[in-house]
């Protein structure tokens, strides 16, 4: 893992990033599901030109085209790390080079590590950017670095070994809650 940690791409999630706050021309705007702010600023950034496309996490864009707008078309991403690797797919898909990602700035610097592990190596440039109306920006704590640990494996398992990762979201709620399958003898 120390090669994770250290890794040049990586290890500048957690210092001040020159792309952090400041949206860059992309080829796709990606608005993180959860808060319809989001998409707002997706769609005002587009506007100003940055991007292009606008993409969603919360809905299918292949489903919609094939059936039409009648029925919505769930992605089906359970967090972040889901996100980044459906993200991940399409992009690489669409041949796109940089991708600005919004979100609220209490969640821009778990994005940021997130999407920038997920798309380590692939030469995918990555802009994370917050809304402007949510919370202000501040420097995360000792504390707050530390809870991104398990999004971060949940990413580097996503990456590297997705089978495991889907297992352990499947299966390992049980063994955190104590409620594993096997019976006492």
């Amino acid at each position: 893992m120390n090669w994770l940690i250290f890794h040049p791409e990586f290890v500048t999630v957690f210092h001040p990033h020159p792309l952090f706050e400041r949206p860059q021309p992309a080829d796709a705007i990606v608005a993180l599901a959860k808060d319809v702010e989001r998409d707002r600023y997706a769609a005002l950034l587009a506007e100003q030109g940055l991007a292009p496309r606008i993409l969603s996490t919360l809905v299918d864009a292949t489903c919609l085209r094939e059936r039409g707008v009648r029925e919505l078309c769930a992605t089906g991403v359970r967090n972040t790390v889901d996100e980044a690797l459906m993200m991940r797919r399409i992009l690489a898909r669409e041949r796109m080079d940089r991708v600005m990602i919004v979100t609220s700035r209490d969640h821009v610097m778990r994005a940021a590590a997130i999407f920038t592990l997920v798309f380590l190596g692939t030469g995918l440039e990555v802009n994370v950017v917050a809304t402007p109306l949510s919370a202000s920006p501040r420097v995360p704590s000792v504390r707050e670095i530390w809870s991104f640990l398990p999004s971060l494996g949940g990413a580097v398992l996503g990456r590297f070994v997705p089978e495991l990762y889907e297992w352990f979201l499947q299966y390992g709620q049980e063994f955190h809650h104590g409620r594993s399958h096997s019976h006492a003898g």
